[in-house]
């Protein structure tokens, strides 16, 4: 049984992600809250050209650093994949494509399956509506 799967595309001005975002990554693996399943990252220079990267196409020395995300490493994700998910991607930026598994929700899933029932429908929350009802519940709790 597999958890769901979810993609992110993260956009940066500059190459950050290995000191902020990998820990952060890394430690929801550690704690078993999702599975990492690809990684790819993306480069649009001022022409509007892509490159796109590779786990496997790393270094070892720049590898390394994944390592404790490749245990389950799938590799899934397509260059047309990555290429729609740049569509929108603003040039002289890079991003980071990652597709996890909600590794969290497979008992939620089990226990859904033993009790007779399913899941009927399943959706996120894009980040502009997401920040909207966050506004809202706030403000109905009188949160600054």
């Amino acid at each position: 049984m597999y958890g769901p799967l979810e993609y992110v595309l993260f956009q940066f001005d500059d190459d950050r992600f290995l000191e902020e975002l990998l820990p952060a990554l890394i430690a929801l693996n550690d704690l078993g809250c999702i599975r990492f399943v690809d990684l790819v990252f993306i480069t649009k220079d001022e022409s509007g050209n892509l490159t796109i990267v590779e786990i496997d196409e790393l270094t070892d020395e720049d590898a390394a650093a994944f390592d404790p995300l490749l245990n389950d490493y799938f590799g899934t994700l397509t260059e047309e994949d990555v290429i729609m998910a740049a569509e929108n991607l603003p040039e002289n930026t890079s991003a980071a494509v990652v597709l996890f598994e909600h590794y969290w929700a497979i008992r939620l899933q089990q226990a859904v399956q033993h009790a007779g029932g399913f899941m009927l429908d399943s959706a996120y929350i894009n980040p502009k509506t997401q920040s909207e009802v966050i506004g809202e519940i706030m403000e109905v709790n009188d949160v600054a």
